[in-house]
């Protein structure tokens, strides 16, 4: 098993937060660490994701590859009359 190099890292959170993440920790047999790790990787994971997404549009942008709004406008019309 690969073992992962550790640092410390301080913050301050609500109080309200804090006493939510020790209860989940709790309820889920983990420690507050693993909960607040799972957590971060979880958001960094969606936050790269939907860079990703822009950059692609933004690609799709450059290359043309685009729908002009007056054909977005009667594609949406024709499917309210479906």
């Amino acid at each position: 098993m690969e073992q992962h190099r550790k640092q410390t890292l301080s913050i301050q959170l609500a109080a309200e937060l804090v006493t939510e993440v020790e209860k989940l920790a709790m309820e889920q047999g983990k420690s507050t660490s693993w909960v607040v790790e799972e957590a971060l990787r979880a958001i960094v994971k969606k936050t790269q994701r939907h860079h990703q997404q822009i950059l692609k549009g933004l690609a799709d942008v450059d290359e043309g590859r685009v729908v002009d709004h007056a054909d977005m406008v009667d594609f949406a019309n024709l499917l309210k009359n479906v």
